[in-house]
Parts: C-alpha cells; sequence; structure tokens
C-alpha cells in the first residue's frame, strides 16, 4: 500500500534524477558548443554521443523509478522500449502519464534509439548529421521535460495530499 510518506520519498528521488539531468544537459550544451565553434574531430562527435547516452539514461532511470512505484511489470525483453511506452499512459485510478504528449514518447524513443546504437558502435564513428538530429532532438526534449516534471511531480502532491 502506498503512503503520502512513500510519495514523497518517490518526489525527491524524481528530484534527484532532475537535478543530474541537469548537470547532463549543461555537459550536452558544452559538447554541442565545441562542434558549432568548429571541432569537427569523430572524438568531439564522440563525446556529444556521450552527454547524449547519459542524459536518456538519467531519463530512464527517472522512468523507471515511476514505473515501479506505481506497477512494477515490464517485460524481460525489450523492456526499455516498453517502459517508454508505458509512462506515455495515463491509467486510471494508478497514476497520470508522465511524457505530456504523443510527440514527446516519440522524442524519447528517438533517444532510447541513439543511446542503443551509440553503446553498440564497434570500429566505427558516429554519423555527424544523424547525431546532429539527435542533439535536436534532445535539446528539445529536455527543455520540455522541465515542464513535464514539474506538472508530475503536482499530479504526485495532489495524491499524497488525498493519503493524508
Amino acid at each position: 500500500m502506498r503512503t503520502r510518506e512513500s510519495f514523497l520519498t518517490l518526489m525527491a528521488e524524481l528530484e534527484g534524477d532532475y537535478q543530474e539531468l541537469g548537470r547532463a544537459a549543461a555537459q550536452n550544451r558544452r559538447a554541442w558548443e565545441r562542434i558549432q565553434n568548429g571541432a569537427n574531430d569523430p572524438i568531439d562527435w564522440g563525446a556529444l554521443g556521450f552527454t547524449l547516452h547519459f542524459a536518456y539514461g538519467i531519463l530512464e532511470n527517472y522512468f523507471l523509478r515511476v514505473s515501479k512505484f506505481f506497477e512494477n511489470d515490464l517485460p524481460p525483453d525489450r523492456w526499455h522500449k516498453s517502459l517508454v511506452e508505458k509512462i506515455a499512459l495515463e491509467i486510471a485510478d494508478v497514476r497520470p502519464a508522465l511524457l505530456a504528449d504523443e510527440a514527446s514518447k516519440r522524442h524519447a524513443l528517438d533517444l532510447l534509439r541513439f543511446r542503443y546504437r551509440f553503446r553498440n558502435l564497434y570500429g566505427e564513428d558516429l554519423d555527424p548529421k544523424k547525431t546532429a538530429e539527435v542533439q535536436k532532438i534532445a535539446f528539445d526534449f529536455i527543455k520540455d521535460f522541465s515542464k513535464m516534471h514539474a506538472d508530475f511531480r503536482e499530479k504526485l502532491r495532489a495524491i499524497a495530499g488525498e493519503l493524508g
């Protein structure tokens, strides 16, 4: 049974993840600025890819906390994609949706695909054009996530308030 305290704990953990996302976003901006200022070595694109990978890992941790708190039933195979799809659902009488709309879900899945690609690069460099496209998606998603995070926390606060 969930209690007011368990909701407050979840909110604190999510806030910690959100703060860590801010740190990852700052590193991402620095890596992107270097490229925008002329750095074009594969190592620069690799550094940018690492910051995208890092940011998505934090987002996935956030999503996983929410899913485990409310449902805790992800399939053992392909759970990463399932997690994003589930976190976009509003589950009546259980929890609100976290991802604000279909575009947010699509962008989270794009970031997941990039993370998978980045983790499985063997003997090849990142494609600068494709990486720049993912960078734009990540920049927009992280900016929009601020509001999603705030809205979700307010909904959790309201549920916790009802519990006393």
